[in-house]
């Protein structure tokens, strides 16, 4: 499995969306630090504006998810942020809206959508995906604390 799995991330073509051009040249960097630079394509957008009609096997967002009026009382390190990458609107949901609406019409049929979420998010975002009914399968995986971290689902009838 783990032969197989090396094999998919050799060969694999990566799309790397970011609406911050100094994040895409830190990503840039590190890709090839790593060697995987001729496989990434790079692509400074906000979320699909900029993308073509090509269909993914998976999407993977880490998008900004924290409610606007939390921002100011996160700790101090985490302020320093750009509040681009913090801010998610007054419910912090603005982003998963957009990505749950728009994302299957970017995956391929049976295609995973995965979403990295706040702690406290998971029934809410389970909620706008389920009310989206292009999506089946949805579950959530916990992060090594026991938070509830990140929401899989995928393309379906």
């Amino acid at each position: 499995m783990l032969f197989r799995l090396q094999n998919i991330l050799k060969t694999g073509e990566i799309t790397a969306v970011d609406i911050s051009k100094k994040a895409l040249n830190i990503a840039k960097t590190n890709a090839k630090n790593n060697e995987v630079q001729d496989q990434i394509t790079f692509i400074e957008s906000d979320l699909f504006n900029n993308l073509n009609k090509e269909k993914y096997d998976i999407i993977v967002s880490n998008p900004p998810y924290i409610k606007r009026k939390t921002i100011k009382t996160l700790d101090k390190e985490v302020q320093r942020e750009p509040i681009i990458a913090l801010d998610g609107g007054d419910d912090g949901l603005d982003f998963y809206k957009k990505i749950i609406n728009k994302g299957y019409e970017f995956l391929k049929y049976n295609g995973y959508l995965c979403l990295e979420i706040g702690y406290n998010q998971k029934e809410e975002v389970m909620n706008l995906i389920e009310k989206e009914e292009k999506y089946i399968n949805t579950y959530c995986k916990k992060d090594l604390c026991g938070n509830d971290r990140i929401i899989i689902t995928k393309v379906g009838d």
